[in-house]
């Protein structure tokens, strides 16, 4: 008996919907430092929201330190917690 070939798991379209949306490239150095506001505020959406890390592209590591520096820039009010559009 003959097994009939499988699909390709996934959706081909949506993984190159993602990769164009990625927000920094492999070879790239990440730092964050949390005074950078126009830095911080690429990876932050309209809502003030913290992009995830399936579309920022970057690794548990560096979306982690991108996460505290957010985080700590908030606290500091470099950055807003909510945009003014939605208080």
């Amino acid at each position: 008996m003959r097994h009939k070939p499988t699909p390709p798991k996934g959706n081909k379209s949506l993984g190159n919907a993602l990769a164009s949306k990625k927000k920094v490239s492999k070879n790239q150095v990440v730092f964050f430092d949390y005074r950078d506001e126009r830095k911080l505020k690429r990876f932050i959406n309209d809502q003030g929201k913290i992009i995830p890390r399936r579309i920022t592209g970057l690794s548990a590591k560096d979306q982690n330190l991108l996460t505290h520096s957010v985080k700590w820039a908030r606290f500091l009010a470099v950055i807003p917690y909510v945009t003014d559009e939605y208080k």
